[in-house]
């Protein structure tokens, strides 16, 4: 691994870290909407009379995730690549 890589990597990681907190985020706030409760063990969000609420998010997200993912991963390489001097 040659040394232009590492803030390549670095930059994917913390764009997976960063998608991560916001799919938690927005599924867990969708279902406070709904006056649901989240249940952290199953993932899942109960409603007040019992059902399992499904979430109409979903196409949504994805394309919020990608967005979310190449801008963090580039802003975080661009950062580590300035910070250390290290050309491309």
């Amino acid at each position: 691994m040659n040394r232009n890589s590492i803030p390549t990597l670095i930059g994917v990681f913390t764009s997976l870290l960063a998608i991560w907190a916001l799919h938690k985020f927005l599924i867990v706030d969708d279902c406070l909407d709904h006056s649901g409760s989240f249940q952290y063990n199953s993932g899942k969000c109960l409603l007040e009379n019992g059902q399992v609420y499904e979430s109409n998010l979903a196409t949504l997200a994805i394309l919020l995730y990608f967005a979310v993912g190449f801008i963090v991963s580039i802003l975080v390489s661009s950062l580590i690549r300035k910070l250390f001097k290290i050309k491309q």
